[in-house]
């Protein structure tokens, strides 16, 4: 899922006229390509140009195909408060314990008897454990490629986390950096920053697509950190 389009710019970068929608659906694009290899994967852009798709049109797409996995791709730019320039770094959101609460009481709501509403409940919680562990895989890559002292961690506040509600699948929204970074911003804006990025991310797919299809749901690699919040569960 590219971020914004069309008249929702996104953040501005540093280069005149183009703005985070352009920069998203150019990566989203990059690993559409480098997985077009992938037999037993197939990727949909949920916008393939430069248009502006509502929240819930983007859901609607990843629904209507039955997606495994959902992928929201943004980039950043820091507050007012922060100081514009002052962060770099991607992080990587999930569903907040209270969203995933309303999910699953809101596919019980729908399901026509009670044993369907607890399939339907227990499917939407199973969704968001295995969101934790998309997002740890995401941020296993991104760290291995762009370094670890630029992982600011998984998430599940501080952004706008509509496109992850009412998903049927395993969904995670990825900030890849900051456009208004002295150097982070130009590097996320090259040939060589869009092509690691893009690089990471296909490879985060394939790994959670083999992972699924040797049937291995919680590895050591997708463990939580200690005190990491997981979706539905909450800290003791």
């Amino acid at each position: 899922d590219p971020g914004h389009g069309g008249s929702n710019r996104g953040a501005p970068t540093q280069k005149s006229a183009y703005f985070e929608k352009h920069l998203t659906l150019a990566i989203a694009k990059r690993v559409q390509k480098i997985l077009a290899s992938e037999k037993d994967i197939n990727v949909v852009l949920c916008r393939g140009m430069d248009a502006l798709l509502p929240v819930r049109a983007r859901v609607r797409c990843a629904n209507q195909v039955a997606a495994r996995l959902f992928v929201s791709i943004h980039a950043n730019a820091a507050g007012a408060a922060e100081g514009p320039g002052s962060q770099r770094g991607f992080e990587i959101y999930v569903l907040p314990v209270t969203d995933v609460d309303r999910e699953v009481a809101r596919v019980a709501l729908l399901a026509p008897d009670d044993a369907e509403a607890a399939w339907a409940g227990h499917k939407a919680r199973v969704a968001a454990e295995q969101s934790l562990a998309a997002a740890r895989r995401i941020e296993w890559r991104l760290a291995d490629t762009l370094g670890r002292d630029r992982d600011r961690g998984i998430k599940q506040e501080g952004a706008t986390l509509d496109v992850l509600q009412g998903l049927e699948m395993p969904a995670v929204l990825v900030e890849i950096g900051f456009l208004d970074h002295e150097e982070e911003g130009p590097y996320l804006l090259s040939e060589d920053g869009q092509s690691a990025v893009a690089s990471a991310l296909a490879g985060a797919i394939t790994d959670l697509r083999s992972r699924e299809q040797r049937g291995q749901k919680e590895p050591m690699t997708t463990a939580p950190r200690a005190g990491q919040k997981i979706p539905g569960v909450p800290l003791p």
